[in-house]
Parts: C-alpha cells; sequence; structure tokens
C-alpha cells in the first residue's frame, strides 16, 4: 500500500532501522572473507524479492568461501521497507536495512556512503535496486578484484556510439555527454575508468576514506575516483539490462545536481586549479593591453605587435604556472617543460591566433581590440586541451569508446580486449567469457601509469608513442597500453601478448612452441625451421600432396603429454607460399604486386636492423606501430591462402620434422637431439621492444623459473617422438611414400655443440 512520506517514516519505523542495522557514526570493524552488498532503495518493492533470488542462485553456483550480507539503504514513500523486512528470513545470507527518515535523505551517493559505514565488510559491493545491473556479477567482481589485486572494479557498461546500451537513445546520449564532460574536466585521474558513471563496482574497504566524500546526486563512483585517488582500478564489460519493473529516479533536476557536483569536485578536489583559472584570466586581460600598448608606442604592424605581445605572456604564464599552480611539482620540471610549453604555445599563436587576427582585422574590419580579445579566448581553449594532454599532465581528451572482444583459447587461455586481435581470430567468440584469464586495456590518455609490480615498458612519448604496463599473476593478467599501441595490433600482439601468452600457458602446464604443425587422422607433425623462414611453404605443401589438415604456421600450443592444440594465426603470405599453395599466377596482377610491395617493406633485414637500433635506445617499438599503420604486413587468413583448407584443433605428436639448410632430407634422428633442437630454437625467439623484456621480467614473477618450466613441457611431450630432417628445397614425400629418406654418408646433421651447423 502507498503511502505518503509522513507515513512512510513514523517513529515505529525509526525504531526498526535501528533494530535492523544501527548506522554507526565511525567505521565499523570489517569481518575478513565478508563481501557487503550495499543497494539503495527508492520505491523499489517489486523489485527486491527478484533481486534477492537471483543474487541466492549465483551465490549458489559460485561456491566462492567469501560470505556475503546484503544491506538495503532505503528512502522509499511505498512499502519497500515492509517487502524487505519480510523476505529478509526467506534467503541464506544476512539482509538488513536501514530506513532513512526525510531529514536524512541525501540522495542515491549520501545512501551509499552511510551504507559504508554501516557494513561490516572487507569489501564493498555497490549495485542499483532495479536489476539493470544483473545480480549474478556481484562474485564476478569480487573474482576479478582478488585476481587482479585491484582496490576497485568497475562494472563497465557496454556502449555503441551513442552511449550505453539498454538506456533509451535520448537516455544513452545523455549519459555519454555527460561522460564526455567528466572527462574533459578530470583527464587524469579517470584516464583508467571506461564508465565513471556506473553504479555497479566493488572496493576495497580500506581503500576509501569515507570521511573525505562529500556525496550528491546519483554519481558516487565518480566521487570516489576523484576524491580517493591512487586506486588500482579493473574492469568488467556487462549488458545493462532493461528496467525490472517501477521507473527511473533520473529527471533534469538530477542532471543539475550532477553539474554542480562536478563543479564542486573540479573547485575542490584539486586545490591548483582555481590558480590555473586565475592565471589565465589574468593573461586574458594582459595580453590585449600589451598588444594595444605595443601598436600605441611602437607603431609596429598588428601581426607582428601581436607575436611580441604573446612571448612575454607566455614566458609569464610558464612562470605563474609552474611555480604558483604546480608549486614546482611538474611531473617534467625545468628546461623540458618550458620546452614543451613554449613549442605548444607556438604553434597555437601560429595556426590561431595570427590567422583569426588576419581574417577578422583586414577582412572583416573589425577593431583591434575586439579581434585580440576574441582570437585570445579561441586560442586559449585549443591550447588548453594540446597542454593538458602534452605538456603538463601529458593525458588528453577522447570521444573513442572501447569495443569488447572475446577470445577462448581452447578453454585454456580467455581474453578479453578492448582493441580487436586479428592473430587470434579463430578463436574469437560472441559469448559471455566464464572467466577473463587476461585482460587489455586501453588507456586513452597516454602512457599506462606504472603500477606496484607491473612490468612497464614506454619510450616516453605519451600518447604519441609505444607505452604497455603488464600486470602478471597467476590466475589473471591485466595489460593496460597506449592509444597508439592499440591502432596497431599486429605490433600488440608480437611485443607484448606473444610473450605473456608463452608465460600464462606454462601457468597452466603447456608450451607455446614456435613451429609450423599439421595433422591427418589424429596424428600430427611438427615442423621446426632452423631459421625463422620455410615452415610455412613446408605445411602448406604437406597439406597440398599428403592430405594433412591444418594446425599452425607460426606457433603451436603443445601439452606435456604430447598433444597438440592448433593456432591459426594470419599467414605472412610471401611469393614462396603462393608457390606452395599452386595460387600465384591465379590472383590478380594488383593483388600480387601488392602483396610483393608489402613483403619488400617487411624484409627481415629490416626487423635485424630495428633491432639493433633497439639496442642503441631508439625509439624503434614506435616507429614499428607507425610503419604498420602506413604499411600493414602481408597476412591473410589460411582460408584465404589456402581455399578449402580443413583445419584440425588439436591431434597427437607422432614426428618431428626439423627443416634445415641442407639439400638433402635425413635419417632419423633420436628424441634427445629432437628435443635440444626445439628447446633452442625455442629460446631463439625474438621480438621488438619489449618482447625481452617482459620474458626477462616474467622470469622474476614466476615462483619458479618459468623458460626452464617451459623447455621442461617440450622435453616431456618429446621424450619418445621421433624426427627427421626435410631440407629447404626438398619437396614434402607424397601419400603413401615414407618421411626418411636415408642420408648420404658425411653428412652430419648436429655439430660437436649438438647444434645444427651454420649453412651460409
Amino acid at each position: 500500500m502507498l503511502r505518503n512520506d509522513e507515513m512512510a517514516h513514523s517513529d515505529s519505523e525509526i525504531q526498526r532501522e535501528t533494530a535492523c542495522s544501527e548506522p554507526a557514526e565511525g567505521a565499523v570493524a570489517p569481518e575478513p572473507n565478508l563481501v557487503s552488498l550495499i543497494i539503495p532503495t527508492r520505491n523499489e518493492s517489486q523489485n527486491v524479492v527478484p533481486l534477492l533470488k537471483r543474487l541466492a542462485a549465483a551465490l549458489a553456483a559460485d561456491g566462492d568461501e567469501h560470505a556475503i550480507e546484503v544491506l538495503f539503504v532505503d528512502d522509499s514513500t511505498d512499502d519497500t521497507l515492509e517487502v524487505i523486512t519480510q523476505a529478509a528470513a526467506d534467503f541464506p545470507f544476512d539482509v538488513r536495512v536501514i530506513a532513512r527518515p526525510p531529514e536524512r535523505r541525501n540522495g542515491l551517493s549520501g545512501a551509499v556512503v552511510e551504507g559504508f559505514s554501516a557494513a561490516q565488510g572487507t569489501w564493498l559491493c555497490v549495485m542499483d535496486a532495479d536489476l539493470q545491473h544483473p545480480p549474478e556479477l556481484v562474485p564476478v567482481l569480487l573474482a576479478r578484484a582478488v585476481a587482479a589485486r585491484a582496490d576497485i572494479v568497475v562494472g563497465s557498461r557496454k556502449c555503441d556510439v551513442f552511449g550505453p546500451l539498454g538506456l533509451s537513445r535520448k537516455r544513452a546520449m545523455t549519459s555519454q555527454l555527460l561522460t564526455l564532460l567528466a572527462r574533459a574536466w578530470f583527464p587524469r585521474l579517470l584516464r583508467n575508468v571506461s564508465d565513471p558513471l556506473t553504479g555497479l563496482f566493488l572496493v576495497r574497504r580500506a581503500a576509501v576514506d569515507t570521511a573525505v566524500l562529500r556525496p550528491n546526486g546519483f554519481k558516487i563512483l565518480l566521487e570516489i575516483l576523484i576524491r580517493c585517488p591512487g586506486l588500482r582500478v579493473s574492469e568488467i564489460h556487462f549488458d545493462f539490462a532493461s528496467r525490472h519493473e517501477g521507473e527511473s529516479k533520473a529527471d533534469f533536476q538530477e542532471g543539475m545536481n550532477f553539474f554542480r557536483h562536478l563543479l564542486r569536485l573540479r573547485l575542490t578536489a584539486n586545490q591548483s586549479f582555481p590558480r590555473l583559472v586565475l592565471v589565465a584570466l589574468v593573461s586574458l586581460v594582459l595580453d590585449p593591453a600589451v598588444f594595444t600598448a605595443g601598436q600605441q608606442f611602437l607603431s609596429w604592424p598588428y601581426l607582428l605587435t601581436a607575436f611580441a605581445a604573446a612571448q612575454l605572456i607566455i614566458l609569464l604564464r610558464f612562470y605563474l604556472t609552474e611555480k604558483w599552480v604546480l608549486g614546482g611539482g611538474h611531473p617534467v620540471p625545468g628546461w623540458p617543460s618550458l620546452r614543451r610549453f613554449w613549442i605548444t604555445n607556438q604553434l597555437s599563436l601560429l595556426l590561431l591566433r595570427l590567422p583569426l587576427l588576419l581574417l577578422f582585422i583586414s577582412a572583416w574590419r573589425w577593431s583591434s581590440m575586439g579581434a585580440i580579445v576574441l582570437a585570445i579566448l579561441v586560442e586559449s581553449v585549443g591550447r588548453y586541451v594540446v597542454s593538458e594532454q602534452w605538456v603538463f599532465s601529458r593525458r588528453g581528451i577522447t570521444m573513442w569508446q572501447p569495443g569488447i572482444y572475446r577470445y577462448d583459447i581452447h578453454g585454456i587461455l580467455r581474453l578479453e580486449s578492448q582493441t580487436p586481435l586479428p592473430e587470434l581470430a579463430h578463436f574469437a567468440t560472441a559469448e559471455p567469457l566464464p572467466q577473463v584469464d587476461i585482460q587489455i586495456r586501453i588507456d586513452r590518455f597516454g602512457t599506462p601509469t606504472p603500477q606496484p609490480g607491473a612490468i612497464t615498458y614506454s619510450e616516453r612519448l605519451s600518447r604519441f608513442g609505444f607505452g604497455s604496463a603488464v600486470m602478471p599473476g597467476t590466475d589473471f593478467i591485466e595489460i593496460v597500453i597506449s592509444p597508439l599501441l592499440a591502432t596497431a595490433p599486429f605490433a600488440l600482439y608480437k611485443s607484448v601478448l606473444e610473450p605473456v601468452l608463452r608465460w600464462a600457458f606454462v601457468q597452466r602446464g603447456y608450451a607455446l612452441v614456435y613451429g609450423a604443425a599439421m595433422a591427418r587422422q589424429g596424428e600430427a607433425a611438427l615442423i621446426v625451421p632452423e631459421r625463422d623462414e620455410g615452415k610455412t611453404e613446408a605445411v602448406l605443401q604437406a597439406i597440398r600432396q599428403a592430405d594433412y589438415a591444418f594446425m599452425a604456421d607460426d606457433f603451436v600450443i603443445l601439452a606435456s603429454d604430447g598433444r597438440l592444440y592448433n593456432f591459426p594465426k594470419p599467414v605472412t603470405v610471401t611469393s614462396s607460399v603462393l608457390r606452395a599453395v599452386g595460387s600465384g599466377q591465379s590472383r590478380q596482377v594488383w593483388e600480387r604486386f601488392k602483396l610483393w610491395l608489402q613483403n619488400l617493406l617487411y624484409l627481415r633485414l629490416g626487423r635485424k636492423v630495428g633491432l639493433q637500433l633497439s639496442r642503441r635506445g631508439w625509439p624503434v617499438a614506435t616507429l614499428n606501430i607507425i610503419w604498420q599503420r602506413l604499411w600493414l604486413p602481408p597476412k591473410r587468413p589460411i582460408e584465404d591462402v589456402q581455399p578449402g583448407v580443413a583445419l584440425v584443433d588439436t591431434a597427437v605428436l607422432k614426428e618431428v620434422v626439423l627443416l634445415v639448410e641442407a639439400a638433402q632430407s635425413s635419417a632419423p634422428l633420436p628424441a634427445a637431439q629432437v628435443v635440444q633442437f626445439v628447446q633452442r630454437r625455442q629460446q631463439a625467439v625474438q621480438g621488438f621492444p619489449p618482447y625481452d623484456l617482459l620474458l626477462e621480467q616474467l622470469e622474476h614473477a614466476a615462483k619458479a623459473g618459468w623458460q626452464e618450466k617451459e623447455q621442461s613441457i617440450i622435453a616431456q611431450a618429446l621424450q619418445a617422438c621421433p624426427g627427421w630432417t626435410l631440407g629447404k628445397q626438398d619437396k614434402w614425400p607424397q601419400k603413401g611414400q615414407s618421411n626418411v629418406i636415408p642420408a648420404k654418408a658425411g653428412i652430419h646433421l648436429f655439430d660437436q655443440s649438438g647444434f645444427l651447423p651454420s649453412q651460409e
């Protein structure tokens, strides 16, 4: 039964609040392994029981060791309080309620903070009561927080270009606009959060100081992220559902509250911001004054006068910003800071102010004073965006919205990425992953911020260069990359993801082994080349001539019991590859020319030179990204290279083929020599930075040497596997013929070191 405000909060109900949960004046001592789910409610009586039922089912299915309590903070004017009280005894977890009287109702954010004070858990999870936030995500949020060692895990709503999915077009676009506005005002503090206005998140109780929070309106997560900087953030992405029952509480008044809240945060969260505004106002007054004085006393042309006046104001503004606004705490102090500041201002002067003055005064015949004031205002806006991005914070503003790309590699590893990974396209899935082992996120505003325990690599070019931070963990690995790196997925895979995958596979008892593979009737052959060439041609030749199915041409997954799992990355298409599949002449002239040009631009000599330059400190990884953006590598899916090719997921390894420079094949090889060859070839794999750095640092991250364990997996898998050699120019044996061709007398495969002799 609906009641008015006075009836809803009678004395008896306030007493009931005390009996259910007394809001503490200070923080309640947390209980270990307890998660407090805080749900603010206002007239949600129809949603309470369905929410609790779905939560109970999710917890029963999860079986996590953490206990849970549900704490409703109720501002309702209907019978929501009675529904909660009656339902509490029907569920296997504690259900409590705080019914707030009218004088304590200060919005959703205030309700959440009051819930924080009354909660007893070490983890605090916040969600809405309208079932737009799936209760099934509570154990998922907790698992991510533990695996990622995060302070806060944000439930980010999936978006399209108009905003969060699940909202009406009008509300979605409004949410998108408010998100962009929040980012524009707090580019650094919100750089690691794609959805700072979501209402679903889980936070470590000890990481948030509730005393500094000033809740207002709906957006409590924004308040926490701004008032409590330095939190280690992780994210999960979810489908924002339609409201189950009832009506949305968002209205025009709440929108105005958000703007006031944002302004209050901007003015109080950063003490330097008011000073920055004051410096801008001072320069806005002095700049036209100096320009006018120069024209009157020097009689210079107005463009020259404007240029000279700007130089004085630039130096003054830099001094005030450096010494007064930042108090000497500039992230890049001294001459490098002045150089960036000066370059930025000269560019804005030459590209904006002077052309605008020429337009206003010479073309439109405006007065000098009006023209200079408007030109300075326009220039200031443009300069703020650039300087915020490059000079001071080295962070910027972007309207880019991430996509969510999921990959399931045989159920062994599952990845979620904000940028597509064409190298893993074979494993792409549209279905939600039961768990995420590796997450790739984009730091939209520059170089990923170093985190404790992270392996960070940067070429000091901020958002305009290569940057990555890898946070390894046994159950969860987080990779944060710069915006530029996100635009070059092949470079991302080879330089960052491949070494991480090698490490992650080893943690699960597998090895990502260098080599090509094919299978027939459940039995597989592994081809390992002496040099980084020939294996693709060999496997494609085998497919054509001996009816093999394709598994991989670069790396393949090997289990310690000798079972192979396919890893079909896109094939690098060369003229020899086209000859191997017999389609060199069947392709169009333009396509053959394009492939020839791509191969010319990606000669192995270029890679060798790049690796040498990287050792001398050159920003080779950034140059590699730029190169790949200009000219894509000549990679194609195997289905395009060999139409109609059969793929097989897994097979038992039965033989290893060593692809050598020798012109003739040899007799069978002892398993020990085969193992030694494969292990040494695995150790020789290289890539552009930070490939080697990651291999080295991941070695320290593992409790036991992971590369030694990788070698052990290879040895165990190949211990009884025969091997033979195939000369680089030899044809693959036809179906029905023996693989082994007796070697000529005097041909020795291995030198005294136990490795293949050099064939120059």
